[in-house]
């Protein structure tokens, strides 16, 4: 969180024409005109070639965690596999897309989610479900989702504590999660030490 605060610019803005301003009411258009939509994301691994650097740098412990302790996951294994922090400021919507392939599950933990989720949610296919902090969700990205954030300034689950409140202004809204690519659970060890040959990291 205090890196998330302090180094705002490591976030990197997706390609712009797969968000835009979330747009609910004619209040939310104004709020809009004012507030400038954003997707953004921190990588640790980007198409399975782990940043070291950031990594190092930033983000040891939760390197640390990933590597020993979630065997599932597919960063360093296949180009198919990240794991990145991902961000939207408020009025954000994702437009419908999805992922190249099946073989894998993609997991939200959400990190910062404001109080009120009202008119925020991911849809995936005819689903739709909201980000509550610490709640993973898993889901398969090969089929078509988006995303909405609108959120408001308070932070769900905030407590009375001084030092978290003062923390909480500084996200302004924003929804912030950790996205963890793992693999499919019905492929085998072999499946994947294949994938991983005919897709290696950085393809």
């Amino acid at each position: 969180m205090s890196v998330m605060t302090q180094e705002k610019a490591l976030f990197q803005p997706f390609d712009s024409a797969v968000y835009k301003h979330a747009t609910t009411s004619q209040q939310q258009q104004q709020q809009n005109q004012q507030q400038q939509a954003e997707w953004s994301s921190i990588y640790l691994y980007r198409q399975g070639i782990k940043q070291v650097e950031t990594c190092n740098t930033y983000f040891p412990i939760t390197t640390n965690i990933l590597e020993t302790m979630c065997p599932h996951h597919m960063g360093g294994k296949c180009g198919f596999g990240s794991i990145y922090l991902s961000k939207l400021k408020q009025n954000t919507k994702v437009v419908e897309h999805c992922g190249p392939t099946n073989v894998r599950l993609r997991c939200h933990l959400p990190l910062v989610v404001p109080k009120n989720t009202s008119g925020s949610y991911l849809k995936v296919g005819e689903h739709c479900v909201t980000w509550e902090e610490g709640i993973p969700i898993l889901f398969d990205d090969s089929f078509v989702h988006s995303a909405v954030h609108v959120g408001s300034n308070d932070r769900s689950g905030s407590s009375s504590d001084s030092s978290s409140t003062s923390s909480n202004e500084q996200y302004d809204g924003d929804r912030i999660v950790l996205i963890v690519d793992l693999w499919h659970p019905a492929l085998s060890e072999s499946d994947r030490t294949a994938l991983g040959v005919l897709y290696p990291p950085g393809s």
